[in-house]
C-alpha cells in the first residue's frame, strides 16, 4: 500500500460514516445501481455509440430471498479493468470519473450494504488479452486482496460481485420481489431511455429466464414533450431542460412525479405533482390511467451531485420553483385533462353553492367557472366554499360589512339594506332569498329551544348553543355553511379562527381549565382598526335561568368570562382540531357576550359588577379596566329580535313585505 493510499483511507470511512443510506429497495440496490452504471461507462469506452448493439450488460441474483446466501453480480463486456481504468479505481474523486460524470465515491457506498465484494476482469494489453481478479475491503489494511482466480466469462469485460449483506438488510431481503427490482432498475436509468441509448440489459433471478430490462421499459418510457426552463441557483440563473413522458399508471407509478437527473441517472426521490396538478393521474380516450413522468437536468445540477449521489445540494427554494415551473409545463401540454379537472370542481362548487347560496355574492360578478379557473386545481368544495366567505368577508365593498355597517343604525337598516340590494343582479337576488329562508327557518328553531319542552323545563343552553354552532367544534372540523354564527352577529361568522366548547389544548377537560361557549380570534379588528388583534368570547347560560350569584365562580357569568379572557390571552394560543397549534399571543382587543335571559338574578349580578343599560335597557355593557375586555350582556329575545330585524328586512326588500 502506497503512503497515498494510507492517508486515503481513513478519510473515506469517515466519508462513508457520514453518508446516510436509507433503508428501503432504492438504498439497497444503491450498489447495484452504480456497478449498472460503471458497466454502461465500459461498453461507451469499448465500442463507442455501437455499444447500443454491441454492448450487454448482465445483473444476476442468486438465492434473493435468503439473507445467508444472498449474491447479486454486474458483468458487462466493456473495456474492462484496464491500467489506467485501474489506476482510476485506486484513487477516489478522479478527474476521469469526473469526465464520466462521477465521483468515484460510488464503488465505496457498496460497504454500506454489504460485507464482501469481488472484481473480476479481462481486459486488453497491448495485443493480447489479461486479468485482473480482486476482493475490495476498506476495512482492511490491504484494501485490494488479489485473487489467483481467473474469470468465469470470455471476452475483455468486468464483473462485480457483492455478498454478505448486513444484518441491517436482512429482513428486506426475505420480502424482495422481482418486479420491484427490475422497475427500481429501470426506474432509475430513465434518463437514458429518453434522451440517450442503452446497451442491452438483462435481470437474471437464479436459474429463471433473463428479463430484457431494455424492451420492458423502452416502450413504457417514450418522450411526449422536452424542452427548458430557467432557475436561479446560488445567484445565477441556470438553464434546466426537461423531458415528459406519459407512463400507463402502475404499482412504481401511482402518480405524476418530478425526477431530478444528473450524472444520467436519477438523483433522490420523486416528487408528487399531484397536489398541483389537482389529480393523481389522468385517463385517455379509451380509459386507460396514466400518469406523467418529467424528468429535470441542468449543468448546475452535475456540479452539486453529492458524493453518494443520492441528492443534489441545492436549497428548498430552487426546489419549489422547478416543481412549481414543471406542474405548469405539464397543465399546458394536458389542456383537455385539467379542463375535466375544472369541469368537476366547477360541478362540486355549484352543489356546495346550493347549500350557501349567500356565497355567491364572494364571487364578485364572475362566473363559477371563471372563479375556478383561477383557483388551485386540487381545491375541494369546503376549500372554495372558505375562500369564497373570506373574500365576501375581507373585501373593502364586501356585502358582509355592508351589513354589519347597516345593522350599525338602527333606524336606516332596511334603508341600507335595499341599497345593497340594488346593486346585485337578479341571479343573485335568487342565491339571497333563498339564504333569508333558511335563516327565518333557523330563528324558528331558537325560539322553540326558549320554550318549555314536554317534561315542562327548559331546555338546556347547549340546545341553542348546537344551533348556533355545534360543540366541541372548530371552523378547521366545521364548514361555513355548517353553523349560524349570524344569529349572534353576522362579522362573527367569517372570523379567520372560530373555536366551541373546546379546551385550549385541544384534550379532554381538566381540573383547572377555561372552555368557553365560543371562542374568536381575528387580526383585525371588524370595526375597521386594522393593525389590532381581537379575542372574542361568547358565553350561553340556559333559558330563563335565575340563580345567579354575584362573585361565585360558579353561578357569575362576568366573573367566568373574565377568568376565560384571562386564561386565554395567557395561554396566547389553542390546539386545532386538525391537531395544529393557533397562536393568539398579543391580543390586544377583548370582547365578551353574555346571552342569558335578564332576569332579576342576573340583572342584580350585572348592576354589581357596574354594568349599565342607559344607552338600550335590554343590553348591558361594560368596559373592564383591569382585564381590558368590554363586554355586553343581553337576553334571547333581544338576540331573536335583533336577528328577526335584520332578516325582515331582505325580506321587506326581496319580497316586498
Amino acid at each position: 500500500m502506497t503512503a497515498t493510499d494510507a492517508l486515503l483511507k481513513p478519510d473515506m470511512r469517515a466519508v462513508l460514516s457520514r453518508t446516510h443510506v436509507q433503508v428501503g429497495l432504492h438504498g439497497f440496490l444503491l450498489p447495484v445501481l452504480e456497478a449498472i452504471s460503471n458497466a454502461m461507462h465500459g461498453v461507451e469506452e469499448r465500442f463507442g455509440e455501437d455499444g447500443r448493439t454491441n454492448g450487454t450488460v448482465d445483473i444476476h441474483f442468486h438465492d434473493w430471498n435468503n439473507p445467508s446466501k444472498f449474491k447479486v453480480s454486474v458483468s458487462d463486456n466493456g473495456a474492462g479493468l484496464n491500467d489506467e481504468n485501474y489506476r482510476s479505481f485506486k484513487t477516489p474523486f478522479t478527474g476521469h470519473k469526473l469526465r464520466l460524470k462521477g465521483r468515484g465515491f460510488g464503488r465505496f457506498i457498496a460497504f454500506k450494504v454489504f460485507a464482501r465484494v469481488v472484481y473480476e476482469s479481462r481486459y486488453a494489453f497491448l495485443t493480447a488479452e489479461d486479468t485482473r481478479s480482486f476482493r475490495f475491503n476498506i476495512e482492511e489494511e490491504r484494501e485490494f486482496a488479489l485473487l489467483e482466480i481467473a474469470p468465469e466469462f470470455t471476452g475483455t469485460g468486468l464483473r462485480v460481485t457483492y455478498d454478505q449483506p448486513l444484518t441491517t438488510w436482512h429482513d428486506l431481503i426475505r420480502q424482495l420481489d422481482k418486479g420491484s427490482i427490475a422497475n427500481e432498475i429501470g426506474g432509475h436509468f430513465l434518463p437514458y431511455f429518453l434522451y440517450r441509448w442503452l446497451p442491452e440489459i438483462t435481470i437474471r433471478f437464479d436459474q429463471e429466464a433473463p428479463i430484457d430490462i431494455r424492451s420492458r421499459f423502452g416502450a413504457m418510457f417514450v418522450q411526449f414533450d422536452a424542452g427548458s426552463i430557467s432557475v436561479e441557483i446560488d445567484g445565477s440563473l441556470e438553464q434546466a431542460n426537461y423531458s415528459l413522458a406519459r407512463v400507463r399508471r402502475s404499482q412504481q407509478f401511482k402518480s405524476h412525479c418530478l425526477l431530478l437527473s444528473a450524472a444520467d441517472r436519477i438523483v433522490g426521490s420523486p416528487r408528487d405533482l399531484s397536489a398541483k396538478i389537482g389529480s393523481q393521474f389522468f385517463a385517455d380516450e379509451d380509459g386507460e390511467k396514466y400518469v406523467v413522468i418529467a424528468v429535470v437536468r441542468s449543468e448546475a445540477f452535475e456540479n452539486r451531485l453529492n458524493d453518494a449521489r443520492t441528492g443534489i445540494n441545492v436549497s428548498p427554494r430552487v426546489l419549489e420553483d422547478i416543481f412549481s415551473k414543471i406542474s405548469d409545463v405539464i397543465q399546458s401540454k394536458e389542456l383537455s385533462q385539467i379542463e375535466k379537472i375544472k369541469d368537476e370542481q366547477s360541478s362540486d362548487l355549484e352543489g356546495a353553492l346550493k347549500e350557501n347560496p349567500i356565497l355567491r355574492l364572494g364571487l364578485r360578478g364572475r362566473s363559477v367557472k371563471e372563479y375556478v379557473a383561477a383557483k388551485p386545481n386540487n381545491w375541494s368544495s369546503e376549500e372554495f366554499v372558505s375562500d369564497l366567505a373570506i373574500e365576501r368577508y375581507r373585501a373593502t365593498n364586501d356585502l358582509a360589512k355592508q351589513i354589519v355597517s347597516a345593522a350599525a343604525n338602527a333606524e336606516n337598516y332596511e334603508r341600507e339594506i335595499k341599497n345593497i340590494v340594488e346593486q346585485i343582479d337578479e341571479s343573485k337576488k335568487e342565491a339571497l332569498a333563498e339564504y333569508v329562508i333558511h335563516r327565518r327557518n333557523i330563528i324558528e328553531l331558537v325560539e322553540a329551544a326558549r320554550k318549555f319542552q314536554g317534561d315542562g323545563r327548559h331546555a338546556p343552553e347547549d340546545a341553542i348553543h348546537d344551533l348556533v354552532f355545534k360543540r366541541f367544534n372548530d371552523n378547521v372540523s366545521l364548514n361555513y355553511f355548517e353553523h349560524n354564527l349570524w344569529l349572534v352577529d353576522d362579522a362573527l361568522a367569517f372570523m379567520p379562527y372560530i373555536s366551541s366548547d373546546r379546551t385550549l389544548h385541544g384534550g379532554r377537560r381538566r381540573s383547572g381549565d377555561k372552555v368557553t361557549d365560543l371562542l374568536f380570534f381575528d387580526d383585525s379588528m371588524v370595526l375597521g382598526d386594522e393593525n389590532a388583534q381581537t379575542l372574542t368570547v361568547v358565553e350561553f347560560k340556559r333559558p330563563s335561568r335565575n340563580d345567579y350569584v354575584f362573585g361565585s365562580e360558579k353561578n357569575d357569568p362576568i366573573l367566568q368570562v373574565i377568568n376565560t379572557v384571562s386564561k386565554a390571552t395567557a395561554a396566547g394560543g389553542l390546539a386545532k382540531t386538525d391537531g395544529t397549534h393557533f397562536s393568539f399571543a398579543g391580543a390586544v382587543r377583548k370582547i365578551a357576550y353574555i346571552i342569558a335571559d335578564l332576569t332579576p338574578s342576573l340583572i342584580g349580578v350585572l348592576q354589581q359588577h357596574d354594568f349599565i343599560n342607559d344607552w338600550n335597557p335590554r343590553i348591558f355593557v361594560r368596559y373592564h379596566a383591569n382585564q381590558r375586555v368590554f363586554i355586553q350582556a343581553f337576553g334571547y329575545e333581544t338576540l331573536l329580535e335583533n336577528a328577526k330585524k335584520r332578516n325582515q328586512a331582505f325580506f321587506s326588500v326581496l319580497f316586498g313585505q
